[in-house]
């Protein structure tokens, strides 16, 4: 089983805004992909109520980046909206207008072969393990830990700009 280092903390954003899901979707989902991410959907509901619509998802952002080592991003995304319609220039456009709620989150898998797993029997060879990570690999974990930070600090901004900017009230 890989070991997991949580690096980065969870971000909470919440918002109160009309803006579009499915083109919010699709912005976080080629913001991953640019950066190298394969998407795991874990979770997908939609359900309507007498409101409205609840829209909810889970993914799991993966990166490998060498052969022992990923990176690793989720994403919780909740909104509780209703559709609203916008009519600008004799176009209407439906948007959902509701409180949004995304959490983001971090982590290095480590040994994601399971290279160790195997072998790691006694308390001893998992002492050489931790001796491998932080003397063998450690330079290259906090590159990989700084990547991280990096790339969540970045989906958070974008994130944030891209709730401002769409705002039609």
């Amino acid at each position: 089983m890989a070991v997991m280092d949580y690096v980065v903390p969870v971000t909470k954003i919440k918002q109160s805004l009309s803006f579009e899901i499915k083109d919010f979707y699709k912005m976080l989902k080629n913001w991953m992909k640019e950066r190298g991410y394969e998407i795991e959907e874990k979770e997908y509901a939609e359900s309507g109520h007498d409101n409205g619509h609840k829209t909810h998802f889970v993914w799991k952002c993966e990166k490998k980046m060498d052969s022992y080592t990923k990176i690793i991003i989720e994403l919780n995304f909740i909104a509780d909206t209703k559709d609203v319609v916008l009519e600008d220039d004799e176009k209407k456009k439906t948007l959902q207008e509701g409180n949004v709620s995304i959490a983001v989150g971090g982590y290095i898998s480590k040994d994601i072969e399971d290279e160790w797993a195997m072998k790691v029997k006694t308390g001893f060879e998992r002492f050489l393990r931790e001796l491998y990570d932080k003397f063998g690999k450690g330079q290259k974990f906090e590159e990989y830990e700084g990547k991280l930070k990096k790339d969540i600090e970045t989906i958070v901004y974008d994130i944030k700009t891209y709730l401002k900017m769409h705002r039609f009230d």
